[in-house]
């Protein structure tokens, strides 16, 4: 059973294709003119997330106490693995952070290496 002979199907074709013939997507061109101080903005933008980027990494906090202990452990450690050390001021006390690490895997398995020198450590998380 047929719902449409040959005849309207062929009409219907030659109709559509002339419908259709004549239509296509809309072409042009757009010119964006910005200010240079927009791209002096934006490249200083960048500057500065760079420069932020590294202190919102995973550390390891190796001590907590006297400005004095802290430095000890900051050369015994220097000596003992060889990693970026820091001493930061935490109102009361003087902690020693270790590394920079971006994601907290690799901040885990540098924590395993430090815990068997230092059982103590533990991350802080940014």
């Amino acid at each position: 059973m047929r719902f449409l002979d040959i005849r309207c199907i062929f009409t219907l074709l030659f109709f559509l294709f002339f419908a259709f013939k004549d239509t296509h997507a809309q072409q042009g061109k757009i010119n964006i003119q910005q200010d240079v101080k927009v791209e002096k903005l934006v490249a200083a933008k960048t500057a500065l997330n760079k420069e932020d980027s590294t202190s919102e990494r995973y550390r390891i906090q190796i001590y907590n106490g006297s400005l004095e202990g802290a430095t000890k452990e900051q050369t015994k450690f220097r000596n003992s693995f060889g990693w970026d050390c820091d001493i930061s001021f935490k109102t009361p006390t003087y902690r020693v952070y270790v590394g920079k690490f971006r994601n907290r895997l690799e901040a885990d398995r540098r924590l395993m290496e430090v815990k068997k020198k230092y059982p103590s450590a533990f991350i802080i998380t940014p």
